[in-house]
């Protein structure tokens, strides 16, 4: 429709964005050849904008259409971010072109609302369901909780009985620290995601399963629940994306493949095998024009499959398959960050020699910040143990938020830290390997619970002495919340007055310590008569539902009552699930939950009054959604709130923030490392392969071709920490803060400097050298290292 010249005008006058000022953008938006186009871009260089508008120059200089285009990223946060920029950017390049009558035809006939913006797996659904086979029906998808729930009732429950001690020996590889399962929900999330591994990574099952009884056992596993899915029409995402793989190599898809023009992919660092064979099988039945988006050094979902190893091997391996070349671009004017603090980070990253040839080839340049000079130092804030490191941290940044104005000193070094007029907590985060506020431990012989508060949970409570609110609601197991307690309490003295349901489920000893905790933190809720306490109030409504669960007819209840109405109905008498953000999110874990199981339960859900159903519904209720609540099975996902309120600082893992921004971030990189212990030594210097790293290597003997590039397993644990915390040091806009105990800064003593703590985080390089350790002069060596931070 329009010039390349003219489109560049139109991006000027409409957005006010000059490309002409940024040769990597340009050129990433001008690409032209059908070479694929791989963008290495670095943080905070605009890659969703070049994405875009490379997008929306497919339409308006290529004459695409936007039914035509396909657009995949890693996440429905970041594709709902991608689908609102293109409809915002392109309805602006319409409206604009819209004025000259030559272009009104041809913009008639454009819908941005066409364009396919999405996760691969929703992809997968919407191919699968648009272009069903004669007799299929479209695919329903079970997602995570679900898929889970599937997998246990399916198959894992009746292999894991039988086979525990073999499979605990299996599954001790892949856990953190390298012992068996501490329970049940720990070894249905390991055998879940090996089983995920080895649909992602294409293993030769039956190579896999001559390994061991255990291999057998798994493969077992995973091929009764596929099976059942299949049966039951249900996909979880991973069979989703296999399901598309099949259908486009046996040429079922061709004419949904043939449609594709424009092939986009954003964070291809992140891409597992399977969906690399999907791409390429698209690439070569169409041959689109194909832009993907990625940095290397941003890399950090090993553990949910994603191969770096695909990206920087992209060249050679899309030749291979695809016989297509590569142009390759790299993009590394960085817009979000002052010079400090990527300076801090470019340093980070190539600090380590080591780790270069875990790069791609050659490596991306180091990011030049076109922010310039913020005029605050990288500070570090190391305090002598975890309780006072939190009530430090909480009383700086109550300072900071009350007086607006901080001033930091070093010797006659003056730097002053403001807050601006409509600035708060939501402009912070706080980053971390974990934000597990307590570690919480049943002991089997004593039947009791034993709870160890972390970093996380002592900064909660030293933000509440400040009269500070965070926002933390990953930070504790859903079972161990006394407000969850309470309300899945109340909901077992509803439907389980005499407790006999609950032993027909058999739950684990661990299971029935927690169901028998909920009951007495209900029973304690019943007895403060909480409002509204008219009509007898909450314990009247317990009773009412008690009596009907005993069997006697009421003919005021409906002859089957929905769970979640029910459990709506109980926070009634609960504000905090109507009004605190938290508490919003663990209802809606508790919701979703009941939700999964209706999808494998024979009741939907929904509670009986008449006959044998009337037990059996609420059997059902308590084996299918309580149950894996107690057995600590059930994640929460913060992602379901659309805005967490500005006056709550957010606490994240380091996982969470990829692609976000704040103007203050505080990293984690030392809280509980007090001592060199080898238990801890994975999240900061690994002495040993990491749980996903052995799992890799369990399957790789069982691919079809080599995938790991021969890179030592060690070596591997440590690129991935060393690229965690390059995410984490490139999310500030303006300041970043270390924290930790100052244990971590100790400089060591003797030959061996025994007494130091190996750390990634802090500049150490894995053959044990570290740079920060200043040189001394005389016998008396330091107490501490000097930082290449402003101490506070």
């Amino acid at each position: 429709m329009i010039s390349f010249e003219a489109y560049k005008n139109l991006i000027r006058e409409t957005l006010n964005r000059d490309l002409e000022g940024n040769s990597a953008q340009h050129d990433g938006v001008g690409h032209e050849s059908n070479d694929v186009l791989m963008l290495v871009a670095g943080p905070g260089s605009g890659k969703t904008t070049v994405l875009v508008l490379r997008a929306l120059r497919h339409v308006l200089v290529d004459d695409i259409l936007p039914e035509h285009i396909l657009i995949t990223t890693f996440t429905k946060k970041a594709a709902k971010e991608l689908r609102t920029r293109w409809l915002d950017w392109g309805n602006a390049f319409l409206n604009a072109l819209s004025a000259n009558p030559h272009f009104q035809e041809r913009i008639h006939q454009l819908d941005l609302n066409r364009c396919r913006i999405d996760t691969l797996d929703s992809i997968a659904q919407q191919a699968l369901t648009e272009n069903r086979l004669p007799g299929e029906l479209a695919p329903v998808v079970a997602e995570g909780a679900t898929s889970k729930l599937l997998l246990k009732r399916f198959s894992f429950r009746s292999v894991y009985d039988m086979h525990q001690n073999e499979l605990d020996e299996l599954f001790s590889r892949y856990t953190f620290e390298g012992d068996p399962p501490r329970n049940r929900g720990e070894a249905l999330s390991v055998a879940k995601t090996l089983c995920e591994r080895l649909v992602q990574d294409l293993v030769n099952l039956q190579s896999f399963s001559g390994d061991s009884s255990a291999h057998q056992y798994i493969v077992d596993i995973l091929t009764a629940y596929q099976t059942r899915l299949r049966e039951t029409n249900l996909f979880d995402f991973a069979f989703l994306e296999l399901e598309l793989l099949q259908r486009l190599r046996n040429v079922t898809l061709c004419e949904w493949s043939s449609d594709i023009q424009a092939l986009l992919i954003d964070e291809y660092q992140d891409t597992n095998p399977l969906q690399e064979a999907i791409y390429f099988e698209i690439i070569s039945a169409s041959a689109p024009v194909v832009t993907m988006v990625g940095d290397d050094d941003q890399s950090m979902y090993r553990f949910r499959g994603g191969s770096v190893e695909l990206f920087t091997q992209f060249g050679e391996r899309c030749s291979d398959a695809t016989g297509r070349q590569t142009r390759r671009i790299d993009m590394v004017a960085n817009y979000r960050s002052f010079d400090e603090i990527v300076d801090f980070y470019n340093r980070h990253i190539t600090g380590d020699p080591n780790f270069n040839s875990a790069r791609i080839s050659p490596p991306k340049p180091e990011v030049i910040s076109q922010r310039g000079s913020g005029g605050m130092p990288v500070l570090g804030l190391f305090r002598a143990n975890p309780n006072d490191l939190a009530v430090s941290l909480a009383s700086w940044l109550s300072q900071l938020f009350t007086e607006r104005s901080l001033t930091i000193s070093r010797g006659e070094e003056r730097y002053e830290l403001n807050v601006t007029p409509e600035g708060d907590l939501g402009d912070c985060v706080l980053l971390a390997h974990s934000v597990e506020e307590a570690k919480y431990k049943y002991n089997r012989q004593q039947r009791i619970g034993e709870t160890e508060t972390r970093f996380a949970g002592l900064f909660r409570d030293g933000m509440l002495d400040e009269g500070l609110q965070i926002f933390n609601p990953r930070g504790r197991a859903l079972r161990t919340i006394t407000s969850v307690q309470q309300i899945l309490g109340l909901l077992l003295l509803c439907l389980d007055p005499d407790g006999d349901l609950v032993d027909q489920v058999f739950p684990t000893n661990e299971a029935r310590f927690f169901l028998n905790e909920w009951k007495n933190r209900a029973n304690t809720l019943i007895a403060q008569n909480p409002y509204p306490s008219d009509n007898g109030g909450l314990g009247n409504f317990v009773q009412t539902w008690q009596r009907v669960s005993r069997g006697n007819i009421n003919p005021d209840f409906p002859p089957d009552w929905p769970v979640l109405e029910l459990i709506f109905k109980l926070i009634a008498w609960m504000p905090s699930f109507q009004n605190d953000p938290e508490h919003q999110v663990w209802l809606e874990a508790i919701t979703r939950t009941v939700s999964s199981a209706g999808i494998a339960s024979p009741y939907g859900m929904k509670i009986l009054q008449n006959g044998s159903h009337c037990r059996l519904s609420r059997q059902s209720f308590i084996r299918d959604a309580l149950l894996p609540i107690a057995e600590d099975e059930v994640d929460v996902d913060e992602d379901i709130m659309p805005s967490v309120p500005r006056n709550y600082l957010q606490l994240m893992t380091i996982h969470q923030s990829k692609g976000l921004e704040f103007p203050l971030v505080i990293v984690d990189v030392g809280s509980h490392f007090t001592r060199n212990h080898h238990k801890q030594a994975f999240r900061r210097f690994p002495q040993n392969s990491s749980n996903v790293v052995v799992m890799e290597d369990d399957v790789e003997a069982h691919l079809a071709s080599p995938l790991r590039g021969g890179r030592d397993p060690l070596d591997r644990s440590f690129d991935d920490l060393v690229r965690l915390y390059y995410v984490a040091y490139s999310r500030p806009q303006s300041v970043l803060i270390l924290v930790g105990c100052e244990s971590c800064l100790t400089y060591g003593r003797g030959a061996q400097f025994s007494g130091s703590i190996p750390n990634v985080a802090l500049g150490w390089n894995r053959d044990g050298t570290w740079p920060w350790r200043q040189p001394f002069a005389g016998r008396r060596r330091p107490i501490q290292v000097e930082p290449p931070l402003l101490l506070i």
